[in-house]
Parts: C-alpha cells; structure tokens; sequence
C-alpha cells in the first residue's frame, strides 16, 4: 500500500450575503486544518475564532497522536477565549465553534470538533458526514421530536449547544478515521450546509478541480443559496506519496488538474424568462397567502421560547416560528433573559425549546423559572 499524504489543500472564506463581517477564521497548515465559527456579536466572536486559530498556528505537529494534539490544542483554545472574555467585559460571552482535522500518523487521519462547524468526506463520489452537530436541532432530531428534512429549515438551526470559551473547560469528540486514496474532505461551517444540500456539496466537490477551486466554488454556491451567514470551506486530498511531496513542495505547489474552461452561460430565451415571471408571481402569491394565514391565527397573541443566536441567551419570541423566503420572519425578539442556554442540560432545552406555541404568561413563567435555577 502507498504511504499517503495530503497532495492538494485550499481555502475560501466570504462575509456573505447579510453580514456585515465576517467572524470565521480558518487555518490550512498542511496536514494540520482547522475553520471556526465565531459567536457572541458585536465583533466578539471575530475575536473568539481569530484566538483558536492562532493556538493552532502555534501548536507542535510532532510526538503526539493525531486525537491527542487535537484536542488538547483545543482545550488551550477555550481557555484562552474563556480568560479573555473574563478579563474584558466588551467580549464577555463570546465563543466560537471549531471543527479540525490532521494527518499526524497516515493513514490515520485524526479529527476533533466542538459545535455545528462540520467535517465531509467524499469517497468514491459518495459524501459522508463524519461530525455530529452539538446543537438544539441536532438533539430534537435524536430524540424524535424533528425530522432531518423538518431540522433544516427550522428557526432556531443555528442554535449551538456546545462552543469555545463559555466555560474554563470544554468537552471535545475526537475520533480518527483510515484515509485513502483520492479521499477528498471537506472542513466547513454553518453557512455552507445549511445555504447549500448536501446533495449538491457532493457533486460540486466530485468536479476534477484543485481544492482552492472547489472551495471557492462551494463558497460561490452559499452565496447563490442566501448567503445568510458567513461561510468558509477547507478542502484537501489524500494521495500516495510522490516524489515533489517527499522533497517537501508545499501542497498548494504540487501539480494540479487544469482548470476547464468556463462554458459560456446560453441566452435565456422569453419562454425561459416568462417562466421566471410567473414562477416570481407564484412565489409572491405564496407569500401574501402566508403572511394572511398567520395573521389569522392571532401572531400577536402566540409566543415561543427560544434562543438568540446572537448572544447566546435563552429568549422569548412573539410570533410562530416560521421562516419565509427572502429573509422574512413571523417571529420578532421580545425577551432575552440573562441565561446562556449552552449551560443548560440537554433535556431542559429539548423540553423548553419545543417550538410549541404559549401564552405571554406561559412563556415568560417557563423563562422566570429558568433563571431562578440558573441565576
């Protein structure tokens, strides 16, 4: 069997399509690669991914299995994101997600995550998913409550459980897994699969393409989703051993598949364009019929509990948690309380954030609650 190593490796990240920075950081230290996910506002979770990323810049590659360097790298992180935050109130609650992968001992390619920043692996054109999201959709999908189609599209998905740097210590899953020849994984964040179908993260990364390109393209393709949250990919290729990888040419200098030329795109034609018309027509029709419906059922008088993404806190919603198309809500903040909701066990927030609709009394007596156990 050929010894493998990491033959082909790039990036790209964008602020996308909202946001108005862009809080993810990423690291591509071959074969050592990580992406992270910053949250907290107010420029706070930049802060919180750029300090993961600089712990994994400086860690030794050496001495140590892949898992072992993984995680400890990681528990440093949170630490360091936990002291800071604790000795700057302007940072006070931030974190991020990370998710890293490093070939320390092939073929054995360790990986270790915390949070929904996601790990694929594409073999023999068939994509897996290797990481398991800590967060809230993830747990009601394990216990029933959700469906992974129904999880996708549900308002509170960006919802995570687990993050970098709210507590001095942070639980981290690790697991390694055989690489092979011309496996291809892929490192991303949130704002890849959830703009973008697993399904089409299989075909665009199935293209004969440099990793950088693939990147890029898989960015471009969250973009055309929505582009409603930052997005970063990390793509690299397993392959044997070669002559310009043992004199220690650099993955991005190894030869690469050329690049097709672009096809150019055909004229759209009237019927094609009449076909958009109506299509645009049926969606705004399907809007109003929405947003008639809801009103219906009493919006002002319906409240769910929830979780602000933003801050990290558990929170009261007016409204039914109901996402439309072209960024609309039937949903406004009303109340955020001082509880994290990453500190609560697993069973509280599947129980408290069930999407079932309550009473103004209702909600805010299930939040008082909460905060009296978690002052």
């Amino acid at each position: 069997m050929s010894r493998l190593t990491v033959t082909d490796s790039g990036s790209a990240t964008h602020t996308g399509n909202v946001r108005r920075s862009n809080e993810d950081a990423h690291l591509v230290r071959d074969p050592l690669f990580m992406v992270a996910d910053g949250v907290g506002g107010a420029r706070a979770g930049e802060i919180a991914a750029r300090l993961c990323a600089e712990a994994f810049a400086q860690v030794e590659l050496t001495g140590r299995s892949g898992e072992e360097l993984l995680v400890d790298v990681i528990r440093r992180a949170n630490r360091a994101i936990f002291d800071r935050a604790r000795s700057d109130h302007e940072v006070a609650g931030m974190g991020t997600t990370v998710v890293a992968a490093v070939l320390a001992q092939p073929p054995d390619l360790a990986l270790a995550h915390v949070g929904d920043s996601r790990a694929y692996l594409l073999r023999d054109g068939v994509l897996q998913r290797l990481s398991e999201d800590h967060s809230l959709v993830s747990e009601l999908v394990q216990s029933g409550q959700l469906t992974e189609a129904e999880a996708e599209h549900h308002p509170q998905r960006n919802v995570v459980t687990r993050v970098l740097g709210t507590e001095p210590d942070v639980q981290v899953d690790s697991f390694t897994v055989e690489a092979q020849e011309d496996d291809l994984v892929l490192l991303c964040t949130d704002g890849l699969n959830t703009m973008v179908p697993e399904t089409q993260i299989a075909e665009l990364l199935a293209q004969p393409l440099p990793a950088a390109e693939l990147a890029r393209r898989l960015v471009q393709a969250a973009r055309r989703g929505g582009g409603e949250d930052n997005v970063t990919a990390v793509v690299f290729r397993m392959g044997p051993v070669t002559d310009e990888v043992a004199n220690g040419a650099p993955a991005s200098e190894r030869r690469l598949p050329a690049l097709p030329h672009p096809a150019a795109a055909p004229a759209p034609s009237g019927r094609s364009g009449r076909t958009r018309s109506v299509l645009g027509a049926v969606a705004v029709a399907v809007l109003v019929v929405a947003l008639a419906v809801a009103s219906l059922v009493g919006l002002a008088a319906s409240n769910f509990v929830g979780a602000d993404t933003a801050t990290g806190r558990v929170a009261i919603y007016q409204g039914v948690p109901v996402d439309l198309p072209f960024g609309l809500h039937l949903y406004r903040l009303r109340y955020q309380s001082s509880v994290s909701y990453a500190l609560l066990p697993a069973t509280t927030r599947r129980s408290l954030f069930d999407q079932r609709l309550r009473s103004s009394s209702s909600a805010y007596a299930a939040v008082h609650a909460l905060e009296a156990t978690y002052p």
